[in-house]
């Protein structure tokens, strides 16, 4: 169906006596679900970093973070969603400080 560029518009509130609407999820809601769930694997692994000593604490934090902020990065190419980039973002500011914070201070007891 082509839509004639000199067709007036309807007025608001009212929809073209054609128009069917694309089926599956608006966009808007499952678009902040991949922000996060992109946070909540962060704080994951950020927890269980500084509370078993034995896996490297921040500096393994860091680098899952670098790998978080890169793989963010890799799926915003792929799948061209701008989300994925507003992701990485967060994930890099978010975990920085949070490094930042928890190196501070100091081991836990």
């Amino acid at each position: 169906m082509t839509d004639d560029i000199n067709e007036p518009n309807p007025p608001a509130g009212e929809e073209k006596p054609n128009y069917i609407p694309k089926p599956g999820p608006h966009p808007k809601n499952g678009g902040m679900k991949i922000v996060g769930i992109n946070l909540l694997i962060l704080v994951i692994y950020t927890i269980l970093c500084k509370l078993i000593p034995d896996l490297g604490g921040l500096l393994l934090a860091a680098f899952l973070i670098a790998v978080h902020v890169f793989a963010c990065i890799i799926m915003t190419i792929v799948r061209k969603d701008w989300l994925w980039i507003l992701s990485a973002f967060l994930v890099l500011v978010i975990g920085f400080s949070t490094c930042v914070a928890l190196g501070n201070i100091g081991p836990m007891h």
